[in-house]
Parts: structure tokens; sequence; C-alpha cells
């Protein structure tokens, strides 16, 4: 994902959806994306920002890749 992706993810994501998104993380036991989201907000990205942020990380990985490009990108 480009920067402008992230930007307009995270422009779409409701703060609902990321609740949700973090609740499927925590109960998948999946902690560092848990953590780089955490770090994210605490250097002050909004909640949707991070989110949009950890999801593009994980976009870009070629092994959750096929995941995460059926979760957020259909």
């Amino acid at each position: 994902m480009k920067t402008t992706e992230i930007y307009t993810l995270a422009n779409e994501l409701t703060e609902q959806e990321v609740n949700n998104i973090l609740g499927s993380w925590e109960q998948k036991e999946e902690t560092k994306n848990i953590e780089s989201f955490n770090s994210l907000v605490r250097l002050g990205d909004s909640k949707e920002l991070a989110m949009a942020t950890v999801i593009a990380e994980k976009y870009n990985s070629k092994e959750n890749y096929t995941e995460y490009y059926n979760a957020y990108c259909i």
C-alpha cells in the first residue's frame, strides 16, 4: 500500500471497525500487530491511522497478502 492508500483507508475506518479488528487480533493472539498499533497511538496517530498503518504493513507482507487483501480490499 502507498501512503495515500493508507490515509484513504484511515478516513474510511470507523472507531467501531478499529475496535472489531483489535478484538479479532486479541483472539488470534497477534501481539505484534497490537503492540505496533498501541505504539503508533502513543506516538500521536489517531486510532484509525494507526490501524491503517498496521494493516498496510501486513498487506505488504507476502505471507499475509491474500488474507488481508480479502478482508480489507474486497
